[in-house]
């Protein structure tokens, strides 16, 4: 069901293509299906870097625990290749805008030129093009495991991509 729903973004997102692989996307499902649940019960953000190691397959960093809104990932050891970070937005908030990336993680993502995935507690899978400053919901509300408490308030409708131009519209800068 997971590569399945890989195979989908890639096909409804063909921009995504280019910038990840459906393994990539598959490890991502299934790695924010074991921790966006964490992040919301503790409501801290959890965060690592998605790494090819030695053995050439796709794994995860160690994982660093933030807090309701920030999280800074463990230094990547040199024998693995950086593909992506990772991080979860914690519990829902009412007031704050967590159901997109934030302008901070776009910014970040492009500083390093390296791409990155964001899980929301509404259970949206982001990704975001660290070359452009682009993001897709790879999967939309729901797809992945979500805040019971979630509640879409203020922040007006989730569209399915931004640009970090538009994304600043969005919270007002």
């Amino acid at each position: 069901m997971r590569k399945m729903i890989a195979v989908v973004a890639l096909l409804v997102f063909p921009n995504m293509a280019s910038a990840q692989s459906a393994e990539e996307t598959e490890f991502m499902i299934a790695l924010m299906h074991s921790m966006n649940p964490a992040s919301i019960r503790n409501n801290r953000e959890i965060c690592g870097h998605v790494v090819r190691g030695p053995n050439g397959r796709i794994t995860s960093t160690k994982v660093s625990w933030g807090g309701e809104a920030s999280c800074a990932s463990l230094p990547v050891p040199e024998q693995y290749e950086v593909l992506s970070s990772w991080h979860t937005h914690a519990a829902w908030a009412p007031n704050y805008d967590n159901e997109v990336p934030s302008t901070v993680d776009v910014e970040g993502d492009l500083s390093r030129g390296i791409n990155g995935w964001v899980g929301t507690p509404g259970g949206r899978l982001w990704f975001i093009n660290g070359q452009t400053g682009d993001m897709y919901q790879v999967c939309e509300e729901d797809c992945l495991p979500a805040d019971p408490n979630l509640q879409m308030d203020g922040n007006g409708p989730v569209a399915k991509s931004y640009t970090l131009e538009e994304l600043y519209t969005r919270f007002g800068r």
